[in-house]
């Protein structure tokens, strides 16, 4: 039997009528938990304090620097090694641009933009996902 993987929000109130939860596919589930180890700090979760990305416990005035970039690449590259057994030869790509949000105020903030490439553990076909964090402070595009 093939696996079962639903679509994040999960709908409790459906969930407690006994309603059939919104399915969807491995690559969207994993693109899901992916996001979710993005935007999650470093104790956040009460069962595993390790999970999260570094992105949170950095220093903003710091992320242009190449160093910064580093190590919040190595630690998607960590989380997603230690929490995400459904990918393999996963490498994260950090990028910081300088967004201009035209109708707040013209104001500048900073842009986090993560690509992820990676092969399927059990097929080993391609997987690639990617997304975009407000950071200072964060918010989801």
């Amino acid at each position: 039997m093939p696996d079962t993987y639903y679509r994040l929000p999960l709908d409790l109130a459906g969930l407690v009528e006994r309603q059939q939860l919104p399915r969807c596919s491995v690559q969207e589930s994993i693109a899901q938990h992916l996001y979710l180890m993005l935007t999650t700090h470093f104790g956040e979760s009460r069962y595993e304090p390790d999970f999260g990305c570094l992105v949170w416990e950095q220093d903003f005035e710091a992320m242009t620097t190449i160093q910064w970039k580093d190590n919040v690449q190595q630690s998607i590259e960590h989380t997603i090694r230690t929490y995400e057994p459904r990918l393999v030869r996963a490498r994260a790509q950090v990028a910081v641009l300088d967004f201009e949000l035209k109708n707040v105020n013209q104001r500048i903030r900073k842009r986090l933009d993560v690509r992820v490439t990676a092969s399927l553990h059990h097929t080993n076909e391609p997987f690639a996902f990617q997304a975009s964090l407000f950071v200072a402070p964060l918010s989801v595009e």
